[in-house]
């Protein structure tokens, strides 16, 4: 079984033909799904499809994108949504500076950062994992949870902070979420190599990042079989293993 740890199917993408794309993932093996909120109403739409789905499972998170979302009632609207509806993670959240202006980046990281640290505190309070999302951030994320270490625990989505952030990582006993651009960036199959299998989550990010040889098209849930054949290409091992190994990190990461 295969679990595709990051998949956005409550997005407007996928309202025509959900229970297709589901039994499409079903057929290749898919047997769990997480779904990570971005803004507060795609993570109350997460919840809400996962509510009626036993393979599907919902996070709760504001994207840093969402900056527009952070206000005095966050917390409290965030909370309400952990009690009501017992999500499995917090995010995805954390750092995105990717195409910022230099002159803006101070106020901008300031903001993100406050978003993010919100909701750390609620990962920490609620003992739940974080999903997080770094993009031209390495420094600014390392930073931040190096000042929580040992008490947070969680997945770096999408994991593009090169090997030089690889034993950092594993030292704050973080994984490392692997998606469909392992199938054609040279680069990121060498970082796989350096990745203790241990540490690896599959993702797709669907709809985004469609592997090899769909990138032309939406991605979806059943690629993840896609992005195991290659790690297990990479790595030299078998589809099973990278299979077994990567569901049960899955499984304990997020506590399914």
């Amino acid at each position: 079984m295969l679990i595709d740890s990051h998949a956005h199917l409550q997005f407007e993408d996928f309202k025509a033909d959900l229970i297709q794309t589901l039994q499409r993932a079903q057929q290749n093996g898919v047997g769990k799904i997480i779904l990570p909120g971005s803004s507060f109403s795609s993570s109350l739409a997460g919840l809400k499809l996962a509510e009626g789905n036993d393979n599907l499972y919902a996070a709760i998170g504001i994207h840093p994108h969402h900056l527009n979302e952070f206000d005095n009632q966050l917390k409290r609207k965030l909370t309400q949504l952990i009690k009501q509806y017992q999500p499995i993670a917090i995010g995805e959240t954390g750092f995105d500076f990717y195409q910022i202006d230099e002159k803006d980046l101070p106020l901008v990281n300031k903001k993100q950062q406050a978003l993010f640290k919100l909701q750390i505190e609620l990962a920490i309070n609620f003992d739940l994992p974080l999903i997080i999302h770094s993009r031209q951030a390495a420094k600014e994320t390392m930073a931040t949870l190096n000042t929580y270490k040992k008490q947070v625990r969680g997945v770096f989505h999408c994991y593009a902070n090169g090997k030089k952030q690889i034993n950092a990582v594993c030292e704050l006993e973080f994984y490392f979420g692997l998606d469909g651009n392992l199938t054609y960036d040279e680069g990121l199959q060498n970082v796989a190599k350096a990745i203790p299998l241990e540490r690896i989550l599959l993702e797709t990010d669907s709809p985004e990042l469609t592997p090899l040889p769909f990138r032309q098209l939406r991605n979806e849930p059943k690629n993840v079989k896609l992005v195991a054949e290659k790690l297990a290409e990479i790595k030299g091992l078998s589809f099973e293993k990278i299979a077994e190994v990567t569901s049960n990190n899955a499984k304990k990461l997020f506590n399914l």
